[in-house]
């Protein structure tokens, strides 16, 4: 029997623009997880991680996955946050009221 290991990390690690914008064009296996989340395939391809327009809050988490022996990563909006990743606020204007 196989099994992998899967980091679970909140979306709050995220950006808003990352979630919405980048997330459902990486260019790896990366799937909707029901409405607040993500299953991301932890790429191994140092080429695809480091280029240009893979964003940072992504690399990190991937370095961080890779480190602790994961092959996924789960973004849930319930999942815990770490203090070595930056944790970025969602739907604030830059007035400080929601959007």
């Amino acid at each position: 029997m196989e099994r992998v290991r899967m980091l679970v990390l909140s979306t709050a690690h995220l950006s808003e623009p990352t979630a919405l914008d980048w997330i459902p064009v990486c260019p790896w296996s990366c799937f909707e997880k029901g409405e607040y989340g993500w299953f991301m395939y932890v790429c191994d391809d140092v080429g695809i991680t480091e280029e240009a327009g893979v964003p940072l809050e992504v690399r990190s988490a991937i370095h961080v996955a890779k480190r602790e022996g994961c092959e996924w990563i789960m973004w849930d909006r319930d999942a815990p946050c770490i203090e070595e990743l930056p944790q970025y606020e969602w739907g604030v204007s830059l007035s400080g009221s929601p959007a």
